[in-house]
């Protein structure tokens, strides 16, 4: 056999053996969904084209129907949590009445809304029910007056995405074969759907307190140049230090007489301690807050002042500390970073309240004595 007809006899064998092998991909392919191929519910979404997060919960009481409209059914009664994007974030919007305005936590945003929304896919194998009837979606605890409503919509107030969240598919199952996930429907849409979330839950609530992000300000301790303190342990005195670029050395600026070498483990521990400047509540906006003085902000009880080295310079943080409120273990606080009357822990605000001149100081030792004759008169230095 020639080189030319062994060539020919090769490749017909490749292209017979390679048929079996196509036919089994392609009856793959038939079990195996590319999940790059199966529309999102609402694809396209990203957090650039939404301004508005409300998430609803209907109220265990609903209005009952107006006896002049037997036919109509009264709209559903909401109890309601709206987030407004700002230009740092996420923020209560104004139903949250006192609270508007305080910051959402981006961290919980992203993983309950977002990140939702975009995993949940229309691909028929999830698709439990089409055209459902009314009673079938009150199974699904997707009926109006008992779904979830989530709702975005962007800076016209045009509707983004708008979903209801129904039961969980797993109410009253147990074991491996009980079924996950949790059933949805868009508001538009009588088709229900199974969503699995790649987390294994959904945490969907609107209360308040699980949305706030109660952190004032992260700092990189290296980066704090000069800490202030006034305190009633200082009698009104403001104790200063400060350290140069690049150096672990804290030096007193203009320290009292009298006092010996900087102790630098306790002040070292404090601005530690100020990494992460959390406070405990919100208690409205500080501009209507009156006035200060009855609760111990005017003059403040404590004043800290950190100054932080960045990028662009350095930036002057302010702490002041106020009374103890009188039905919790918490205290006033003001912080340059909030527009907020805020709280602060009592075990946050005892960091603060050091004896800085007894705590902070090396104590001086006694005088060392000069050296006499025998006469008493003094001898010269050697």
């Amino acid at each position: 056999m020639n080189l030319a007809k062994s060539n020919v006899v090769l490749l017909v064998a490749a292209v017979v053996l390679a048929i079996p092998t196509w036919l089994q991909l392609r009856r793959e392919a038939e079990v195996f969904t590319d999940l790059g191929r199966v529309p999102l519910l609402f694809d396209g979404l990203t957090t650039d084209n939404v301004t508005n997060v409300l998430l609803a919960k209907p109220k265990a009481e609903q209005p009952p129907p107006d006896p002049s409209k037997p036919d109509q059914k009264p709209p559903v009664a909401y109890d309601q949590l709206l987030l407004q994007k700002s230009d740092k974030g996420f923020v209560f919007g104004a139903p949250s009445g006192e609270r508007a305005g305080v910051p959402a936590l981006k961290e919980r945003v992203e993983r309950d809304v977002f990140g939702h929304l975009r995993a949940i896919r229309a691909e028929r194998e999830v698709m439990v029910q089409t055209n459902a009837t009314p009673q079938q979606l009150a199974d699904f605890g997707l009926d109006e007056e008992h779904a979830f409503l989530v709702r975005l919509s962007d800076a016209t107030n045009r509707v983004v995405a708008d979903l209801l969240v129904g039961k969980d598919a797993g109410q009253g199952q147990s074991g491996t074969e009980a079924v996950r996930g949790v059933f949805v429907r868009k508001s538009d849409s009588n088709d229900v759907i199974l969503y699995e979330p790649e987390q294994g839950n959904w945490r969907r609530d609107i209360d308040e307190n699980g949305w706030i992000d109660r952190t004032l300000a992260r700092i990189e301790p290296d980066k704090v140049r000069r800490i202030a303190l006034r305190n009633a342990a200082t009698a009104g005195t403001v104790f200063t230090f400060a350290r140069e670029p690049g150096k672990s050395e804290w030096l007193a600026v203009e320290p009292p007489p009298g006092l010996g070498a900087v102790r630098q483990g306790e002040v070292e521990t404090l601005v530690q301690r100020c990494r992460y400047l959390s406070v405990q509540d919100f208690r409205g906006p500080l501009q209507r807050a009156g006035n200060l003085a009855p609760i111990g902000l005017q003059p403040p009880a404590i004043e800290v002042e950190l100054v932080l080295q960045q990028e662009d310079g350095e930036k002057l943080l302010k702490l002041a500390v106020g009374n103890k409120l009188d039905d919790k273990n918490e205290y006033y606080l003001t912080c340059s970073e909030s527009p907020f009357l805020l709280t602060w822990p009592a075990s946050t605000v005892t960091a603060f309240e050091v004896d800085v001149k007894a705590q902070w100081f090396d104590p001086v030792g006694p005088p060392v004595p000069t050296p006499t004759d025998g006469n008493g008169a003094q001898q010269p230095p050697k």
